[in-house]
């Protein structure tokens, strides 16, 4: 879902809540973005991340529809 860079460590700590203990240490998070989007935005993200120990990371790059 679509959050604001403020909104990441909340969203982050209730997907976490919501996760087993068991499960918690196998928690990734997808950054989906097009061709267009600016590396500052996806950036900003990884910060956010890394503040609330969201290390693992998977990066996913499309072209937008023509």
């Amino acid at each position: 879902s679509f959050k604001t860079t403020a909104e990441i460590r909340d969203f982050i700590a209730a997907e976490r809540d919501a996760m087993s203990e068991a499960d918690r240490s196998f928690m990734s998070v997808a950054i989906k973005a097009d061709e267009n989007t600016r590396m500052g935005i996806v950036t900003d993200v990884k910060q956010e991340l890394r503040k609330c120990s969201a290390l693992k990371i998977m990066y996913t790059a499309r072209k937008p529809a023509e």
